[in-house]
């Protein structure tokens, strides 16, 4: 159920990380984060890259990413088919990991680091931190304070 991105056809979850999700050690999630179809397939290493330019810069949706890459977005869908990958997985890698390192690492506010992810909001964020992880994010950082 709480699964990193929400295409389960698309990535399999690790089972390192969900030991990590059931010892509730916070710690070890944000070395688990990078897909390893990243370095598999060429299409999704880019899509990465473009994502990775783009964070608290710019949209990361669909559209303007596949524009990045010089291809329309049916194409991008389509190269991303082939692997048996989406976009939105791609994208939930990447806000995943970012996330963990922003609520680690810095003192940015959630609404801050929501935007930066370029969520609609904080409650978007939020849900989708706790389908990734099972636990909000301001859960998440209190845990990760507590152990230091």
């Amino acid at each position: 159920m709480n699964h990193i991105q929400p295409d389960q056809t698309s990535l399999s979850e690790d089972k390192p990380l969900q030991q990590a999700r059931l010892s509730g050690d916070p710690n070890i999630l944000d070395q688990l984060l990078a897909p390893p179809e990243a370095t598999s397939f060429g299409i999704a290493a880019r899509v990465i890259d473009v994502l990775e330019q783009r964070i608290g810069k710019a949209s990361l949706a669909i559209r303007p990413v596949a524009s990045d890459l010089s291809m329309s977005t049916r194409t991008l869908q389509r190269r991303l088919q082939e692997h048996n990958l989406s976009f939105a997985s791609l994208r939930d890698h990447v806000r995943f990991r970012h996330a963990v390192h922003f609520l680690k690492d810095t003192a940015l506010s959630v609404d801050g680091i929501s935007r930066i992810l370029d969520f609609s909001d904080r409650t978007s964020f939020t849900s989708a931190f706790k389908r990734w992880t099972g636990m909000s994010p301001t859960g998440y950082r209190r845990q990760v304070r507590q152990r230091f």
